[in-house]
């Protein structure tokens, strides 16, 4: 049967890019010959000796996304209207779930947040010097390489949101986000903060941990505590473990529509559960909520 779904997601997207503690105006204002503009680079300062807050976003799209999806997770978590309120210097990386081995992923975008030369900005180090540089010459890297870049990253999720893949490794990617040094995210890359947002139905699927599959229809998931434990799959379990800390904030963006549409079968509290085991304190949540 066939339903018209209307998503209401309540997250903050403004929440996402506030958590970094050195305030935007008291970093050194980067022009744009200071930082790695040319052939594709991250936008982030040549010399990044100071690191502030990154922002990791990990879109899972081994189950088709709906075109409302597709179009809330830009409008809500990556809108021009966000990421124009990120600090300077704050970095954003995108990547997507899909069919590739989780430590062959690599982020679909990942640069650091240029100055945008916008008077309007609530950060005056937005504004340009005078003396040195004009609107302009922010502007572009900005508007061109920033914010068109993410505009891209939603734009190559779109194309193949409706695309299936045989398996959904969630706690293999999340686990080598955790560790792999060159995603820029683990606890030794030396930011101040950091956060992960997770875009998910959380249909965990793998031939080792097949978490969906031990809940079918309308049948309740086991907690993590009894999976983890159970015999077939406690090894695997332990070793799936991200190997985070008390300093990531991690937000997820529950796509419950897919896989828990009334959220009573168990799906939300093992992962909660599942982070938690990981190491990780600060959790918050939000789900969709659907109107035939």
């Amino acid at each position: 049967m066939n339903k018209n779904i209307f998503i209401c997601i309540v997250l903050s997207s403004i929440t996402f890019f506030l958590y970094s503690e050195t305030p935007a105006d008291d970093r050194k204002a980067f022009t744009k010959d200071q930082i790695n503009s040319m052939d594709g680079g991250n936008l982030c300062p040549k010399e990044f000796k100071n690191k502030y807050h990154h922002h990791l976003v990990l879109i899972d799209t081994t189950s088709p996304l709906s075109g409302p999806q597709v179009n809330l997770i830009k409008r809500l978590i990556l809108s021009d209207e966000s990421l124009k309120l990120m600090k300077p210097i704050d970095k954003l990386t995108i990547m997507r779930l899909w069919n590739v081995a989780p430590a062959a992923n690599r982020p679909i975008f990942s640069k650091c947040r240029p100055r945008s030369g916008d008077p309007s900005s609530p950060y005056a180090i937005d504004n340009s010097n005078k003396w040195i540089e004009t609107d302009t010459d922010l502007s572009i890297p900005f508007n061109k390489l920033f914010i068109g870049g993410v505009q891209k990253a939603m734009l190559e999720i779109s194309d193949n949101a409706g695309k299936i893949a045989p398996g959904s490794p969630i706690m293999g990617q999340l686990k080598e986000i955790s560790r792999l040094p060159d995603l820029d995210f683990t606890k030794n890359s030396g930011y101040e903060s950091r956060t992960l947002t997770l875009v998910s139905d959380l249909a965990q699927n793998s031939e080792r941990l097949p978490f969906y599959e031990l809940c079918p229809g309308k049948k309740s998931c086991p907690t993590w505590e009894k999976f983890k434990n159970k015999k077939q799959y406690k090894k695997w379990a332990k070793n799936a473990l991200p190997k985070f800390d008390k300093g990531i904030d991690v937000n997820l963006l529950f796509l419950n529509e897919n896989f828990d549409p009334q959220m009573d079968k168990g799906v939300l509290e093992f992962w909660i559960d599942f982070l938690e085991d990981s190491g990780i304190t600060n959790i918050e949540f939000d789900n969709e909520t659907a109107y035939q």
